[in-house]
């Protein structure tokens, strides 16, 4: 093998931002010349799903790679044999306590032992650093494991860098109907404040940062800032005329809060089904953790790696309204 060649490690390949990943990492391995080996990792339940894809695709050049790998993430054997070699490490995994803390852990210890240079967290998120503990649960897992992954590293006395990228919300979520944009009854919806910024950037741009990150030939920092958008609910509203040509109205729901105390209320009575990563209470802290406005980046690092062109919302905003009055219109039978 060339020892130009840098094997990136990617783990929930699988999943849609971890597909996004490894191709990013194999375009922008052609884009710069750079020999490169993705090691897709998917869990050994989904062993079809790596016989299913065609390593590197089927335009990929010997010098680009990507094998896909199962593995059995509670095994140290598995992870230690899949980070053989590693450049870098990237977390592109989803899920509770056991994935987020117990399962990254490993995953960093596995990379630390190979000798990798970074580690990439599952974090893809609102710089939470900022928020309060216990303003949103699964935040909060995240910010466990940096306290563990911190207190390994020193332990180990290792070198590797542990980088975290903020990039806000996924783009995408303004395309559901439930945030910010309300195309059914076209409204701009809010809690708190109307002038509150907020932070999007689509999986897309999150995957080439990723990529971009992983294949750094320079030191990294603890953490990157970026965004693809920002916008108030105000400048929403402005967005959504200019796209769609239809005047939206603006509404706020409650204030910050009465939405805590909603959430509470929630907690309570509807605390949803032990392990789920995403009952609705927790739904509504991502809103309420955005609505505070206090995890806004002090900068922003869009600059910092060249070939990323950052999206806005125009081309998701205008397919969902147009999703939606196409639904409207349909003749009930």
């Amino acid at each position: 093998m060339n020892d130009r060649r840098r094997i990136i490690v990617v783990a929930g390949a699988s999943g849609n931002l971890g597909k996004l990943v490894c191709d990013a990492l194999l375009s922008r391995a052609r884009t710069d010349g750079q020999p490169v080996l993705v090691r897709g990792l998917v869990r050994k339940s989904r062993a079809h799903v790596a016989s299913a894809v065609p390593p590197g695709g089927p335009a990929s050049p010997p010098e680009q790679q990507l094998t896909l790998e199962p593995v059995d993430y509670d095994s140290d054997d598995d992870l230690n044999r899949a980070c053989a070699g590693a450049y870098s490490v990237v977390s592109a995994l989803q899920g509770h306590e056991h994935v987020i803390v117990g399962v990254q852990s490993r995953l960093l210890e596995a990379a630390i032992k190979a000798g990798a240079r970074r580690f990439i967290p599952s974090d893809y998120s609102l710089d939470f650093t900022k928020l309060a503990v216990g303003a949103n649960r699964n935040f909060d897992l995240r910010r466990t494991f940096h306290q563990w992954a911190e207190e390994l590293i020193q332990r180990s006395n290792s070198t590797i860098e542990f980088t975290t990228l903020f990039q806000g919300a996924f783009t995408e979520l303004l395309g559901t109907g439930w945030v910010v944009f309300d195309y059914k009854k076209r409204r701009v919806t809010y809690f708190g404040s109307p002038e509150t910024t907020l932070q999007f950037t689509t999986i897309a741009n999150t995957a080439e940062l990723t990529a971009a990150v992983a294949l750094d030939p320079s030191p990294t920092p603890r953490k990157l800032l970026v965004a693809g958008t920002r916008l108030t609910p105000k400048e929403a509203q402005q967005i959504a005329r200019r796209v769609t040509g239809v005047d939206f109205g603006l509404k706020r729901l409650m204030s910050v809060g009465m939405l805590h105390a909603v959430i509470a209320l929630l907690l309570f009575f509807k605390p949803g089904k032990k392990g789920e990563v995403m009952p609705i209470w927790v739904q509504m802290q991502y809103a309420y953790c955005m609505a505070l406005g206090a995890a806004l980046p002090e900068r922003l690092d869009n600059d910092r790696y060249q070939g990323i062109r950052w999206t806005g919302p125009d081309d998701v905003v205008r397919k969902a309204f147009d999703a939606a009055s196409t639904s409207v219109a349909q003749p009930r039978r």
